[in-house]
């Protein structure tokens, strides 16, 4: 018998174009598989970004949300401007964000209040900032520090805890709002001393100092900033402790508040930057990226000095995640375990 070669018989036409259909077709299936972005991403902004932060204008979140707006705009070529929404400890603002379409157009600089305590003690906030919101970096974390009016005779914790007991009528303490962690602390505090403080909530810590200037307020918890720290200086406040795990080196006489017998107040002022649960993971990674550039900017680690805070960088997303996950849970713990009551 005759052996035959089918490697000389004609392949028919039809299988042919066939086949090489099939060989296009994966080989473009390949190659969309290996596009790390979508032409869209890639275009990512097209067009004005909305930056959200909860505080008004002229507060040092706001003021901090402009400069990265501005930068944002410098570096990526599109406008990227602030939208103040005070109010509420800012979980008005971190609402709206939360409900906000997950495109990468609308932003927001979260604080603590907003993301570790504000839907605990607010039910009609309507969020869980680790179900509805997608981390992108830190911006700044930093210590509390507890003041006081220097015409009061109060030096410490003690002598503040001795002081209100006989003092004719209540201290007053102000906060950033009711359900913040400015709020929570002092709070914390009382159910822990068994003191009766008095709560007046502002939109901002410029009206909250001015009020205290004109003797309306007699304590406050706020980071060592510019807007504070001058009244420090020229003996108009006092500070008598501070929320760090240790001294700061800006006002190294100041004790802790664990060296005063309280170590439940330990606790941190921290900023992020985040998004609606959903944004593109290009779009969160371009994000952050320029987050880090725009931190390590001299305008930024001016500002950053001039809130008493400090940044080691925008961390990762994940980092982020973390901390949110941890602040959430303590604070929803510590208002559970102490009974707080907000009555604003």
């Amino acid at each position: 018998m005759k052996r035959v070669d089918v490697s000389d018989r004609a392949v028919p036409e039809a299988p042919r174009r066939r086949a090489a259909v099939l060989a296009m077709a994966g080989a473009l299936a390949c190659a969309s598989a290996m596009q790390p972005a979508s032409a869209a991403d890639h275009a990512y902004p097209e067009k004005p970004v909305r930056l959200v932060v909860g505080f008004a204008t002229g507060t040092p979140p706001e003021i901090m949300a402009r400069l990265i707006a501005n930068q944002f705009t410098k570096a990526m070529g599109q406008a990227f401007y602030v939208d103040a929404r005070p109010g509420a400890g800012s979980t008005i603002a971190t609402a709206a964000v939360a409900r906000a379409k997950p495109d990468g157009y609308t932003l927001m600089l979260g604080v603590a209040s907003g993301l570790g305590t504000g839907p605990h003690v607010i039910p009609t906030a309507g969020y869980d900032p680790r179900r509805d919101l997608e981390p992108i970096g830190f911006v700044q974390r930093g210590p509390y520090y507890i003041s006081v009016r220097s015409d009061l005779p109060i030096h410490d914790l003690k002598s503040m805890l001795a002081y209100q007991k006989s003092a004719a009528t209540p201290l007053v303490f102000g906060s950033l709002g009711v359900g913040s962690v400015h709020h929570l602390l002092w709070e914390l505090l009382m159910a822990k001393s068994g003191a009766q403080l008095t709560h007046l909530p502002f939109g901002g810590t410029p009206q909250m100092v001015n009020e205290a200037l004109a003797g309306r307020v007699d304590l406050m918890l706020e980071t060592a900033s510019s807007l504070t720290v001058p009244y420090v200086k020229a003996g108009k406040f006092r500070y008598i402790a501070m929320t760090g795990e240790s001294r700061g080196a800006r006002f190294p006489d100041v004790a802790t508040v664990r060296e005063q017998g309280f170590p439940e107040l330990e606790s941190q002022s921290w900023w992020v930057l985040v998004a609606p649960k959903g944004t593109p993971d290009t779009i969160v990674r371009r994000l952050n990226a320029e987050l880090a550039k725009a931190l390590q900017s001299t305008e930024a680690q001016q500002l950053l000095d001039s809130v008493g805070g400090a940044s080691s960088g925008a961390g990762t997303p994940q980092e982020v995640r973390e901390l949110i996950r941890a602040e959430y849970e303590r604070w929803g713990d510590v208002i559970a375990k102490t009974n707080i009551k907000i009555g604003g």
